[in-house]
């Protein structure tokens, strides 16, 4: 019984897809606008943006924010930033499954 070398392609690079970024944040006025500016800072057109404050001033701010042909590590980039901005609480970001 012999043993051969088994040869071993490389893994394909990730390809870019639709990443989803749901952010949670305190209800101020300029949190909304201070999101979206990191994409328009990067010249990137979101594919969709809702933003929804269920519990009125009292409640919370929920923006999901859909980002097709983002590459894997921008998309880290953005998310990282995103945490930064001070009324925001929390950010996941969801990537779809290809």
């Amino acid at each position: 019984m012999s043993l051969q070398s088994q040869e071993t392609e490389p893994s394909p690079r990730p390809q870019p897809g639709i990443h989803h970024f749901l952010i949670q944040a305190l209800p101020e006025p300029s949190v909304l606008s201070r999101v979206l500016e990191l994409f328009a800072l990067r010249d990137l057109l979101p594919s969709e943006v809702t933003c929804r404050c269920p519990g009125g001033e009292n409640g919370e701010l929920h923006i999901h924010i859909a980002m097709d042909g983002l590459p894997r590590q921008k998309a880290a980039h953005l998310a990282a930033r995103m945490r930064n901005i001070i009324p925001v609480s929390r950010v996941v970001l969801e990537p779809a499954e290809g």
